[in-house]
């Protein structure tokens, strides 16, 4: 069964409390440390507990976070899209001018 993340801690710490906890309650959960342990980062932000996709809803409440929602698409990138179609648009134009001349 699939892996979902239920917290995103500051710091290694908060995380194996967490999953302790977590654990004390009957749900498997591990800490992934991304890249917390690379000398290229700092640990802040990188560092996840996860539980089984079926245990996700009872972790939450034991911990008291909320689900992270799927978002789609942001206004930036659907600006950005919408801005190359206009740049390759202008870019058509110019070829289709330079060689009808």
């Amino acid at each position: 069964m699939r892996e979902v993340a239920v917290a995103f801690p500051n710091d290694e710490t908060s995380a194996e409390i967490m999953a302790t906890r977590l654990r004390d309650e009957g749900i498997a959960a591990r800490v992934d440390r991304g890249l917390a342990g690379s000398y290229q980062v700092t640990s802040r932000g990188q560092v996840t507990v996860l539980v089984q996709e079926r245990d996700a809803a009872r972790a939450h409440v034991v911990l008291g976070t909320t689900p992270l929602e799927e978002s789609g698409p942001g206004v930036m990138f659907r600006a950005a899209i919408g801005l190359l179609v206009v740049v390759l648009g202008f870019a058509v134009v110019a070829v289709l001018v330079t060689v009808a001349r």
